[in-house]
């Protein structure tokens, strides 16, 4: 199955930090020149930084979404008390649920007084 695209920076993020090492403190078992060196380590600080910001942009939309969802319940709360609103707030409830967040619950339509 193809990585997700959190799993997938995750990875590289790893895999740079285990070659920055490797490369930052390794100074006589590799037999590379100075400047090699110094244009790997360059890079993998650049790719380490890039993956470190894409990893708080997929986290950015994880709150955008919830926070889409919660504008749509809150959009919809003027609608009579319907079957279409119960089923409206379920499903939106729902999705929230998902990613752990608790909401009010709209009141049953079925529920008695």
């Amino acid at each position: 199955m193809k990585p997700t695209s959190k799993e997938l920076l995750e990875e590289v993020s790893k895999h740079c930090s285990n070659q920055l090492t490797l490369y930052k403190f390794n100074t006589t078992t590799l037999k590379i020149s100075n400047k090699y060196r110094e244009g790997r380590l360059t890079a993998l600080e650049y790719i380490g930084e890039l993956t470190y910001f894409y990893l708080q942009e997929e986290k950015k939309i994880q709150v955008q979404f919830k926070e889409q969802i919660i504008k749509q319940l809150k959009s919809h709360s003027c609608l009579e008390d319907t079957d279409y609103k119960q089923g409206l707030y379920d499903a939106l409830n729902e999705t929230l649920s998902l990613q752990g967040v608790v909401v009010e619950p709209f009141p049953s339509l079925n529920a008695e007084d």
